[in-house]
């Protein structure tokens, strides 16, 4: 079932569905007419949805796992970020929205899912079925799920259960000993807990790095990548900051969407330093610039965020017209070392945790973030943002 609200009042019903093969759609049993064009799903309401009214749609399709996501072998399933491609809804952080979900697998088999367990029973046939309730709002993208025949490791940090997941013999109580401190050091320089009670971990095969509401996936690399070298722990670091800068701090649209990588690309330096020492966060920087330049050389600049035209509404971009990621998630990182540079480490972090604080939970836009560093400084920071934020600024 699918719950939406109508902007303004409409018969039609359009949800993204990439190449799911819709089968039915109905409300209370009467069914509804419906096409699908391209990756869209068109819902014809049997009356007008006025503005700011709810309907509840049943619809039923079939997923194909031959894609990035979701994946499926004889023993793992999971899934994630373009929620789309495993559920109709819409792949766009403007749109946020709780979540209810039910997976029946294995009996032997491990799950979690972004939310909280509410409920677990037999399904018959050696299988059960387990219940997830998200009950804060989270943007589709950061919707995940995964099941399969998985070890498993606990960890208690800080009042918050860290969870690790991932195929027999991985080392799961190393990645949890990375991520602990990491825990303890977001909280103490953010000023705020993190979101839920649980963290889950899941380490999956392949190159994957993705956030979601309370849980990761983390490709079987990344432990590898620790072994060698216990430095290379940024994308623990990364992951675990979007659980602020994604989910209880959301950004507005795809206009501000820095505001979610260009933070979590941050923390990995300013962890990193805490950690390693300062010669690995100026590393990191360099890492950043490099990055920016190569943006420069391609001839891709973009402002880091999209202010709005004067006298106009905003239109934000879609996730396909995003700027490089040399923009998004390097330039944004040198913004906000810049504004550390520029105010002082004290000025600087009591202007993160005021933002954090003021924007739990609310759609989130760049200048919430310039107000914040003003309230904490007593500067007036226009011509900074101006400079450094709203046009193409290569020399960071």
């Amino acid at each position: 079932e699918v719950r939406v609200r109508g902007e303004k009042a409409t018969r039609t019903i359009a949800l993204s569905v990439q190449r799911l093969k819709v089968e039915s759609a109905s409300i209370d049993g009467q069914p509804l007419a419906f096409s699908t064009q391209g990756e869209r799903l068109c819902v014809s309401l049997p009356a007008e949805l006025a503005a700011g009214s709810e309907a509840r749609i049943q619809l039923r399709w079939t997923v194909p796992v031959d894609q990035e996501s979701p994946r499926a072998t004889s023993t793992l399933v999971w899934a994630g970020y373009a929620a789309s491609s495993w559920m109709p809804t819409l792949q766009d952080p403007a749109q946020r929205a709780p979540l209810d979900l039910s997976i029946t697998a294995p009996s032997s088999w491990r799950v979690a899912a972004v939310g909280h367990p509410v409920a677990s029973g037999s399904a018959g046939e050696g299988r059960r079925v387990h219940r997830f309730r998200l009950d804060r709002s989270a943007p589709p993208f950061l919707y995940a799920f995964v099941a399969g025949r998985m070890d498993e490791a606990v960890l208690p940090v800080d009042g918050v259960l860290l969870r690790a997941l991932g195929p027999e013999g991985t080392d799961l109580a190393g990645a949890l000993a990375i991520t602990a401190p990491m825990l303890r050091f977001f909280h103490a320089q953010l000023g705020v807990r993190y979101p839920a009670s649980e963290y889950v971990q899941a380490v999956v095969p392949g190159n994957v790095a993705q956030e979601a509401a309370g849980l990761s996936l983390l490709g079987v690399a990344s432990i590898e990548d620790v072994r060698q070298d216990p430095s290379e722990d940024w994308i623990f670091a990364h992951e675990l900051a979007h659980q602020w800068f994604a989910w209880l701090v959301p950004c507005a649209d795809f206009s501000d969407f820095w505001l979610n990588e260009g933070f979590a690309t941050f923390l990995v330096a300013a962890y990193k330093e805490q950690r390693w020492g300062r010669a690995a966060y100026e590393r990191e920087v360099t890492l950043w610039r490099a990055r920016s330049a190569k943006v420069h050389a391609a001839g891709k600049d973009a402002p880091v965020a999209l202010p709005a035209p004067v006298g106009l509404p905003r239109t934000p971009p879609k996730e396909q017209d995003l700027p490089p990621r040399g923009v998004t998630y390097a330039r944004g990182a040198l913004v906000l070392h810049r504004l550390r540079e520029s105010l002082g480490d004290a000025v600087f972090w009591r202007g993160v945790q005021g933002y954090v604080r003021e924007r739990s939970d609310k759609p989130t836009r760049t200048e919430h973030l310039r107000s914040a560093f003003e309230a904490a400084s007593g500067q007036d920071l226009r011509s900074f943002f101006s400079t450094w934020v709203y046009t193409s600024a290569p020399d960071l």
